[in-house]
């Protein structure tokens, strides 16, 4: 239906190659990007396990074109202070794909000089995480209640870095507490790929069952904005070949 996925279950295990090849056989044809995460014993261990990083890369391969930016998420314990262990991760990363650094502890947001120095080296782009929806709107709801607490209440950091606008965007499940968010993400997107950014929109919700008609609300109003194909029509196929 969409033309991109956040991959979710690389940060629990690696897939299998038979996995792979049907991921791949499905999109084969299109211009489909997925975005697997790094898998947490990389990112979330104090001695990462780079033979783990090896064997997810060698497996994750034949998706080849349609490989989008990996998702390097860091836990809110990593601060600046741990620079050196974001620098090495970095170096074991392979140059021939693209990253983005999703960071949770607040220095980072209160000083983003402080990780700038290693996305200009490495060519990274920064995640611009926006949780405002949830923790603003109806904090109530049952669906919020349930998830809120495994989503980070940062502050937005709509900075684009080196042409990567790599969004990750928490909805509220009730649509009436969004409108001012998806407004906000709208004129950011269009701005974005009007200045020739390379642009990924996650979108995401404590119930992620809401995210599909989301997502498409979202596709349509950006269509109205700027140059996009038609999504293909509504309900969306089953793609139990996916998973």
């Amino acid at each position: 239906m969409f033309n991109t996925v956040e991959g979710n279950t690389t940060f629990y295990r690696v897939p299998d190659a038979e996995t792979v090849r049907r991921w791949r056989e499905a999109v084969a044809g299109t211009g489909f990007r997925f975005s697997f995460k790094i898998p947490q014993l990389i990112t979330h261990e104090r001695r990462p396990d780079w033979h783990q990083l090896s064997a997810f890369m060698a497996v994750m391969e034949p998706l080849a074109e349609h490989l989008g930016p990996f998702l390097v998420q860091c836990p809110a314990r990593l601060g600046p202070d741990d620079m050196g262990a974001l620098e090495r991760l970095f170096e074991a990363l392979p140059r021939e794909h693209r990253y983005a650094l999703e960071l949770r502890h607040l220095d980072f947001f209160r000083e983003p000089a402080l990780v700038e120095p290693l996305l200009e080296k490495t060519g990274a782009g920064r995640v611009m995480f926006d949780s405002r929806p949830i923790y603003r709107g109806d904090s109530q709801h049952p669906e919020v209640l349930a998830a809120r607490h495994k989503k980070p209440d940062v502050p937005l950091l709509d900075t684009v870095y080196n042409g990567l606008a790599y969004a990750r965007v928490v909805l509220h499940p009730d649509s009436r507490h969004n409108g001012q968010y998806v407004e906000e993400w709208l004129a950011r997107m269009t701005q974005y790929m009007a200045a020739g950014h390379d642009c990924y929109f996650m979108m995401h919700c404590p119930n992620n069952q809401h995210c599909p008609a989301f997502a498409e609300d979202f596709h349509t109003a950006l269509r109205a904005r700027c140059s996009l194909p038609p999504l293909p029509p509504w309900p969306m196929p089953r793609q139990d070949a996916l998973f």
